[in-house]
Order: structure tokens, then C-alpha cells, then sequence
């Protein structure tokens, strides 16, 4: 097959074009929102601690390109049972001009880790927790 001069000049003008194309392209930047809590309990009894936590996460519907974080320590030592609730509200929106008319959804991330240590009173060291 043979080619003329003006479709491998339009050949060659294109394929110089297409490394640049994608930064000319507007794209769709997700909202994200991550919330991280570590809750601690080194605690005198056998029961296990009560550790909870609620994450509340929500976006406006017209996000682009935004992000919040959170992170939450809590940490008891002492005697007897422990109780550690944690309540997180995070909010995320606004941002840049959306110009591909394509939305995309929030992306949500919820951490919890909790780590809870019983340790008997007759063994815990009272010059380390107090009791």
C-alpha cells in the first residue's frame, strides 16, 4: 500500500500530538475522606474493654479534587473495665470547576483499630499505671 506525502505529514502530525493530548483533556479528581482512630486500653480487668467508633461521612455532591483526614488516639491505663466510644463526623466539598460533566463518587475510608491490653492487678507494675 502506498502512502502520498500529505497523509504520512497528517500521520506524523498526529502521533506528535498524542503525548500532550492527555494534559489537555480535563479530568475527573474524587473527593476522598479518611478518618483514622486507635483506641488504647491497658487496664486492670479481665473483661475486655468496650471499644467503638462511629464514623459519619458525607460530601455536598458537587466534590472535586478535595480531601479531609482525621486521626483519633485514645488511650486509657488504669483499673477496672474500660469504655472508649468514639464519635467522627467529616464533611467534604467544593473544590475546582468540574468540566467533564462526569461525577464520581466520594471515596470514603474508615480506620478503626483497636488494641486492647488486660493485664491482672496482682501483675501490673503501680509505678507504671498508678494502680
Amino acid at each position: 500500500m502506498k502512502f502520498n506525502l500529505l497523509s504520512s505529514i497528517s500521520i506524523l502530525s498526529l502521533s506528535a500530538l498524542l503525548p500532550i493530548l492527555p494534559s489537555i483533556t480535563p479530568k475527573a479528581h474524587a473527593c476522598a475522606t479518611t478518618d483514622v482512630l486507635t483506641q488504647v486500653a491497658i487496664h486492670g480487668s479481665q473483661a475486655p474493654a468496650t471499644q467503638e467508633g462511629n464514623f459519619n461521612m458525607g460530601s455536598d455532591g458537587n466534590c472535586l479534587g478535595n480531601s479531609v483526614t482525621g486521626t483519633t488516639t485514645q488511650l486509657y491505663v488504669g483499673p477496672g473495665n474500660v469504655e472508649q466510644t468514639y464519635d467522627g463526623n467529616q464533611f467534604v466539598g467544593g473544590g475546582e470547576f468540574n468540566q467533564t460533566g462526569v461525577s464520581s463518587p466520594v471515596i470514603e475510608t474508615p480506620v478503626h483499630v483497636p488494641v486492647d491490653v488486660p493485664v491482672p492487678n496482682s501483675t501490673f507494675d503501680p509505678s507504671f499505671g498508678g494502680f
